[in-house]
């Protein structure tokens, strides 16, 4: 951008129609309110970048929605030439001195990412005319492998965006951006500085804004592993020849020794979340009794929310009808439910163990296979609509076991949908058993092994029946969550937790 020319991005973002904004928040992925979309929008503010001639700038949008005012992180670029990107990146059309610009999301632009890469390896900072700034801060030195490297965008972007740049890192670009500290940064950081985890990818670089003080992240560089998968598509490929053998077959699980392996890996992981006990972000914390209480009274009000919307909806023309008898035997069982709960809390007593930082989100999707054969766990976010504070909160290390536990109930569940046509009902139904419980019991011999330090010993309660309590708690709220998740988004599906409640129940 020469000397006193006006760059083209503020002169599009200045002619950009609101409406224009709303719709283009509107049809992205990671806009967190799609069930109501936004009532207003309006660019807060941009900074425009040292490269790219004054056609790219990190902006940010607020939006209002029924659930409040919230900020997106939009880089965007600007361009009087025709650009090739998707048609959900594009913002608007504006004219601008007779001409018609292109104002698009610059995620989508190469030279806006290679730009990017250059100045997370360099580590600059972008500063503004109103005081706020953009910095990127490089944790292992310079990256000469990131600034020179051919980027490309993420697929499966969900609430964020990501770049990968050749075969040396990903950048992960957050959307919904709020003030503080942020659990990912700050645990991928704990981990590969402090604690020298080795299964999760280094934090290379992080970015954030700086708003006269204000901190806010707007993403991270992460060690990449080409050739990985996601440990879900993983299982699901190594649990296949086990569902799909001819009947009468008697084979062997192929995953248990992967579920074992990542069951091992688990718990090094939270006894390294424990490893410093002088930090209190990360410090230890004794489980109380009224840790308990709250998290019972959280698992027994997710029981009455989620039975009492299947009451709702259990007679509606989406619900399955051949769950219809089941439902309604369900829902007259809830105070049942709710009584187990405080059987766990009395049968446990004090003996709780500990409360750390965990991971908050654990499932196998937050697991990736490298081409090597190594597990890597991934996303330390948390759930991205739920304050910074709370997903910072420390919590028993057996919340992060359950959910894994339920994940590979949907891995078993989803399988045994995937032979239904080669496969009668009967032998469809004994696999799925047999290998779930093969692969929950691997899972948790593995976590359950001899802890490495002290700090590991005093992690879980010391009564392995307690252990196996805490967990049932933890699986009972997170299956009764999930089951008003399906009956909001599938209800086709509702059948999988309430398989898993039923389980949980005859155990």
């Amino acid at each position: 951008m020469s000397p006193g020319s006006e760059a083209l991005v503020l002169a599009a973002i200045e002619a950009l129609p609101h409406e224009s904004l709303l719709a283009f928040l509107s049809r992205q992925r990671w806009f967190a309110a799609k069930g109501a979309g936004p009532a207003a929008a309006r660019i807060v503010d941009a900074l425009v970048v040292p490269w790219g001639d004054g056609a790219f700038a990190l902006a940010r949008a607020s939006a209002d929605t029924a659930s409040g005012r919230h900020v997106y992180q939009i880089p965007l670029a600007a361009r009087s030439r025709d650009a090739q990107v998707p048609e959900r990146a594009i913002v608007a059309h504006v004219t601008i001195h007779g001409a018609v610009v292109r104002l698009y999301d610059a995620m989508h632009d190469p030279e806006f990412r290679a730009g990017l890469g250059a100045a997370l390896a360099a580590g600059i900072v972008i500063r503004g005319a109103d005081g706020h700034q953009w910095t990127a801060e490089t944790t292992l030195g310079r990256l000469s492998g990131i600034a020179n490297a051919v980027s490309t965008i993420g697929s499966a972007e969900q609430s964020n965006t990501s770049v990968v740049f050749g075969n040396t890192g990903i950048y992960k670009l957050f959307r919904l951006l709020k003030p503080g500290i942020h659990p990912d940064v700050e645990v991928t950081a704990f981990l590969t500085e402090r604690a020298h985890f080795p299964h999760t990818p280094a934090l290379l670089a992080n970015a954030w804004f700086d708003d006269r003080g204000e901190r806010t992240v707007a993403g991270m560089l992460q060690e990449f592993f080409p050739g990985s998968v996601d440990a879900w598509s993983h299982t699901l490929e190594r649990g296949r020849s086990y569902y799909a053998a001819p009947v009468g077959c008697d084979v062997d699980n192929p995953s248990t020794g992967d579920a074992r392996t990542l069951g091992e890996i688990t718990r090094e992981l939270h006894e390294a979340l424990a490893c410093d006990e002088l930090d209190p972000a990360f410090a230890p914390a004794v489980v109380t009794q009224e840790d308990l209480d709250r998290w019972a009274q959280r698992t027994q009000q997710s029981i009455r929310d989620s039975l009492a919307m299947l009451d709702r909806q259990s007679g509606s023309p989406q619900f399955p009808g051949e769950q219809g008898a089941d439902a309604k035997a369900m829902v007259r069982r809830v105070d049942h439910y709710v009584g187990w709960i405080d059987e766990i809390v009395d049968q446990v007593g004090d003996d709780l163990g500990e409360q750390i930082r965990i991971h908050g989100d654990f499932h196998l999707g937050q697991v990736l296979r490298t081409a090597s054969g190594d597990f890597k766990i991934i996303d330390f976010e948390g759930e991205p609509s739920r304050g910074l504070a709370e997903r910072r909160e420390k919590a028993s290390p057996l919340r992060d076991v359950a959910g894994m536990l339920r994940s590979y109930s949907y891995a078993a569940a989803t399988l045994a949908m995937s032979v239904a046509e080669q496969i009668d009902p009967r032998t469809r139904e004994i696999r799925s058993a047999r290998w779930e419980r093969d692969v929950r019991g691997a899972f948790l011999d593995g976590y359950l092994r001899a802890p490495r330090g002290a700090a590991g010993a005093r992690m879980l309660p010391a009564d392995a029946q307690h252990i196996r309590q805490l967990v049932a708690l933890f699986e009972t709220e997170k299956a009764f969550y999930e089951l008003a998740y399906e009956l909001n988004n599938r209800p086709a599906w509702t059948w999988i937790p309430m398989r898993g409640i039923a389980k949980l129940f005859t155990r």
